[in-house]
């Protein structure tokens, strides 16, 4: 990757929903919103991550059936083990495979390629360790 990418605000406002800080849980909310369509992204690996930080947290919800950061962050061993059977998919897996689809079927490292002026080989190189980056940071923190 060109330029190093980081989201440690993200996950600041994530662990403090998390752990039941209301008035983070509203900024939290706001910033997906915003890293949904990455507006305010500075590169074209921010503005990938900023996708996926919204994707990955979606899924999470999609995964769990649960919208409520602080309630799945508080899951039995055993419901993360029922819900890999349900889904008969892991967490981690489920996320990366989401985020990765989502990214192609949305044609994103051509849109991005294009917009900052960045390969879309190098795009496509780096995408799945950018996903993975952003699921295991998600992961770790509520799981």
């Amino acid at each position: 990757m060109s330029k190093p990418v980081e989201f440690g605000e993200f996950y600041k406002l994530l662990k403090a929903a998390r752990d039941g800080n209301k008035e983070k849980t509203k900024e939290l909310e706001w910033i997906l919103a915003e890293y949904e369509h990455a507006s305010a992204a500075t590169s074209a690996f921010d503005e990938l991550g900023q996708i996926f930080c919204h994707h990955g947290v979606m899924e999470l919800y999609d995964y769990t059936g649960i919208d409520d950061i602080q309630y799945i962050n508080n899951l039995e061993i055993s419901v993360w083990n029922y819900l890999k059977f349900r889904m008969k998919i892991s967490l981690p897996e489920y996320m990366l495979k989401s985020m990765i689809k989502h990214a192609k079927s949305h044609n994103l490292s051509q849109k991005i390629s294009k917009k900052w002026e960045t390969t879309v080989e190098e795009i496509d190189e780096n995408m799945e360790d950018l996903a993975k980056y952003v699921a295991e940071g998600i992961i770790e923190l509520v799981y």
